[in-house]
């Protein structure tokens, strides 16, 4: 049997060292939280600001754990509680990227390779035949 629960986590960049445990969801679940995968609500709207609010305390119930601190101006770090009321008070940027992650998890794609692949050479369009042809006799 799947494990109940993936574990997100970055490698790199600003998040790196993040590690977040989230449930895995059913079908009809993950359509329910999908409007916030599209990303497809107008912020002016306050019927669409309300319903994006209820959307992500739903997406933030969904969370289990993670390591993420709040690191204060003296350099010391506080344990940030892995709450619905926290998701949805971290900044946009951060909020987007776990659910672009943990969709990205339960849909089953493939994450980024470890090391970026090496570049390869230019494809050789020079070498391609760039003929006019003759036209085509008539029977």
């Amino acid at each position: 049997m799947r494990a109940r629960t993936v574990k997100l986590t970055w490698a790199d960049g600003e998040l790196q060292g993040l590690e977040i445990r989230a449930l895995r969801v059913s079908i009809e679940q993950f359509f329910d939280l999908a409007p916030l995968i599209d990303g497809k609500y107008d912020i002016f709207d306050p019927a669409d600001r309300e319903a994006l609010r209820e959307l992500l305390m739903k997406f933030g119930k969904v969370l289990q754990s993670w390591n993420l601190e709040d690191e204060a101006e003296d350099g010391t770090s506080t344990p940030v509680p892995c709450t619905p009321e926290e998701f949805i008070r971290l900044d946009p940027a951060f909020v987007r990227e776990v659910i672009d992650q943990w969709a990205e998890a339960l849909s089953g794609v493939a994450a980024p390779l470890e090391q970026p692949s090496p570049d390869g050479e230019p494809f050789p369009e020079g070498s391609l035949p760039m003929e006019v042809l003759s036209p085509s006799p008539t029977s």
